[in-house]
């Protein structure tokens, strides 16, 4: 199964912007960087291409039968929490889409031309969000110091790796630069994009292009350095294992993205659990604490606490923010928050 494909924002709008050139010889390795035969490094991971691709396909096959099996409202779900002077609206979003997914209801229109605030993840459009953004990525992406991707992973990855870059078309060279994390992010990305993803047709784009045009105000649940460092903060192993899940995923084209916008677009949140809210959907236990989980338990707090201000808000976040146990949804209720939906 491959990477979550409901990566943030911030990434579907830039991750591209820092692939370098493909040209010229690869850079051979430091030497104080261990062969890739030693890259594990106290890492127990399986150097068998052959194990990796089991373990993988069977937790694709588990929740690609939740998926299947459950069946939504036939439209994106839709929450409502309010007191006596605010309404908060919670949309999950999808950051790609290809542009004739139609996902618009007049309960989504309704909660969108309401809201006197709209809430993202995070500010991904204005210049300064764009200059923190190559900033980090430059710095928190790249390794700069010379090292090669390639001298971490184990000959089964680099094989692994080389038949996801031959999907997209890609050079090892490209990636080399790359820490592991942000080169899963560019795979999945370039995949995507080639295969008719858009992010100008993802839903923040579509919703902020009309909150701007009536004046509505914009807030944000974090930043940039808290939403990419969740990424960059991975240790090695984790960062690996997220990598390697992107690139078994990449022979599969976009299928299960495709299955998961289906699933989105039923307002399936069963269906979405399993496909996005799970350690299955993201390679391991810490990637999904650090990319899910931990940031679901921060902004649940946050939005609780939009209701000491009178108005109306929407709050659009990725889909599998509002899906499954550790939900920002299932955190709120947790807490004696009545929030109706699903």
């Amino acid at each position: 199964m491959r990477l979550n494909p409901m990566i943030p924002a911030t990434l579907a709008a830039f991750a591209l912007l820092t692939v370098p050139a493909c040209s010229g010889e690869q850079k051979a390795a430091p030497a104080d960087v261990p062969a890739a035969a030693d890259a594990p490094g106290g890492c127990e991971r399986p150097a068998d291409p052959d194990v990796v691709r089991a373990e993988m396909e069977a937790a694709e096959a588990r929740v690609i039968a939740v998926a299947e099996a459950s069946r939504g409202g036939g439209h994106p779900a839709l929450w409502t929490l309010k007191d006596e002077d605010t309404t908060l609206y919670l949309m999950g979003t999808v950051h790609m889409l290809r542009p004739d997914v139609d996902w618009r209801t007049p309960e989504v229109d309704a909660a969108i031309d309401s809201a006197d605030t709209i809430v993202f993840e995070a500010d991904t459009t204005s210049p300064e969000a764009g200059r923190d953004l190559m900033k980090f990525f430059s710095t928190q992406g790249m390794f700069g110091d010379g090292t090669q991707l390639t001298s971490l992973l184990t000959e089964g990855e680099v094989a692994l790796l080389n038949e996801a870059l031959a999907e997209v078309d890609l050079p090892l060279a490209a990636v080399q630069p790359m820490r592991p994390w942000y080169a899963a992010i560019n795979l999945s990305v370039i995949q995507m994009t080639q295969e008719g993803f858009d992010p100008s047709s993802g839903v923040e784009m579509k919703i902020e292009a009309e909150a701007k045009a009536r004046g509505a105000a914009f807030d944000y649940l974090e930043t940039v350095d808290q939403q990419l460092g969740e990424f960059a903060g991975l240790d090695n192993c984790a960062q690996i294992e997220f990598l390697m899940q992107t690139a078994e995923g990449m022979k599969e084209g976009t299928e299960t993205l495709d299955l998961l916008v289906s699933e989105w677009a039923d307002g399936d949140t069963v269906g979405l659990a399993a496909l996005l809210a799970s350690p299955d959907s993201f390679g391991s236990d810490a990637a999904y604490d650090a990319l899910l989980k931990n940031r679901n338990a921060r902004w649940a707090p946050l939005i609780a606490g939009m209701l000491d201000e009178p108005g109306t808000r929407l709050i659009a976040v990725g889909a599998g923010h509002l899906a499954g146990e550790d939900s920002v949804i299932a955190m709120l209720r947790a807490e004696g928050y009545e929030v109706a939906g699903p």
